[in-house]
């Protein structure tokens, strides 16, 4: 029996699927609400538990606090949830293989946006349907499948469970190079676009923080004598905002802006908070020198001080040769099922960026095809759960047959 035959003997309940993923979304897990982040992973090590029993193992880590800039200018910490390690090892394993998702999503719990909606009888709208709690389920299903096969002592495989991906993977991505140094490649249950295309090359990112201090003073009597904050980030945003009209390959967009007081008070403290994507590290350096160039030159005010915090956080991801066997190897598989499994470059960032920094080779878009992600229009297409879950098993079959090689 050829590795086709096996996945197509293979029964999936897409109702099953479609309820869980309906329960799983209708639970806001915002990335600062651990209660919820962690209510998702538990039932997620819960369904790992039933299925796989006492063949695999399970660690949690409990992250240090995330550290956000408030409305008044002050960092403070954040608690995130537990980083979650689900493992099942093979004494004669083949490969060591990586699969990730993570458990949160962009939606507070002030949103609108908490539960799905049927949109029609292939499409439901909810907060995370797509990104990425369909992901999750279709990575776990994949796996489930491939157990059950003939070829399973052939693959080793680690499921990372990330609570923090969303605000940048600040405290979680402290153990990716580890990860990266423990496996082969990996898959990650990003959602594809909706016609099936995965990212390719995605930029970098960074998040920074242009804090200014001025000097107060009353308006109608010294208005001459102070220093206004706020007026000298707008000029800053002004320069900056250049290197989206002069580099194509750079982006800065100003997230936020907090400072001053009452009206009549000129304002001695304000604070700006950017995103930055950066389609090579050289376009990284140039936006951070430009950054930099415009804060000496403010700083040449008196009474002024302007200062960048912040880093990158995502490096580019740069296709390389092994994630192009990847691919191949997918797309090979994809066209037994006669399914689209194309590729596009992207803005986006993911963890995907971050492991392939520390080595990793890794596809990055293994979930389900849906759109209108990180906003109230999120939709997913349901018979992707199903399609989605058969081609991974299907990649991991013929990979531990020996019909595919990476």
């Amino acid at each position: 029996m050829q590795a086709i035959d096996e996945i197509k003997s293979s029964l999936i309940n897409q109702k099953e699927m479609i309820e869980d993923l309906v329960a799983l979304c209708n639970i806001n897990s915002y990335s600062y609400n651990v209660t919820g982040v962690n209510k998702v992973g538990n039932i997620l090590v819960d369904k790992f538990k039933n299925i796989f029993q006492e063949k695999i193992s399970i660690e949690k880590k409990i992250l240090e606090d995330d550290q956000i800039l408030n409305s008044q200018g002050d960092f403070i910490n954040k608690k995130l949830g537990d980083l979650i390690f689900i493992k099942k090892e093979k004494a004669n394993a083949q490969y060591k293989i990586l699969l990730m998702g993570h458990l949160d999503t962009v939606f507070s719990e002030e949103s609108d946006f908490q539960t799905c909606t049927e949109i029609d009888d292939n499409t439901i709208n909810g907060p995370g349907v797509a990104d990425l709690k369909g992901g999750l389920l279709v990575m776990l299903k994949a796996l489930e499948i491939f157990e059950n096969s003939r070829f399973a002592d052939k693959i080793s495989w680690t499921v990372c469970l990330n609570p923090d991906e969303e605000v940048g993977s600040p405290q979680s991505q402290n153990h990716f190079a580890k990860l990266a140094q423990e496996h082969d490649f990996g898959l990650i249950f990003e959602p594809s676009l909706a016609d099936g295309s995965i990212a390719w090359r995605r930029k970098g990112t960074g998040n920074f923080h242009v804090l200014a201090q001025g000097k107060a003073a009353h308006v109608g009597r010294e208005f001459s004598k102070g220093q206004n904050a706020i007026y000298a980030l707008a000029e800053f945003m002004l320069e900056a905002n250049k290197l989206n009209n002069k580099e194509e390959n750079i982006i800065v967009n100003f997230g936020k802006i907090n400072g001053g007081g009452a009206l009549n008070v000129v304002a001695d403290q304000a604070s700006l908070s950017i995103n930055i994507r950066t389609h090579s590290l050289a376009d990284e350096k140039i936006a951070l020198d430009k950054f930099k160039e415009i804060i000496t030159d403010l700083n040449k005010k008196e009474n002024l001080k302007l200062e960048l915090v912040g880093k990158p956080n995502r490096k580019p991801k740069i296709p390389n040769e092994k994630m192009q066997k990847l691919f191949t190897a997918y797309q090979k598989c994809a066209q037994e099922l006669e399914q689209n499994f194309s590729k596009r470059d992207t803005g986006g960032c993911c963890d995907g960026n971050n492991l392939f920094e520390f080595g990793l080779a890794n596809l990055d878009c293994m979930g389900v095809l849906g759109g209108k992600i990180h906003s109230s229009d999120e939709f997913i297409c349901l018979d992707s759960l199903s399609q989605r879950s058969l081609l991974n098993a299907l990649f991991l079959i013929k990979l531990a047959s020996g019909e595919l090689e990476v």
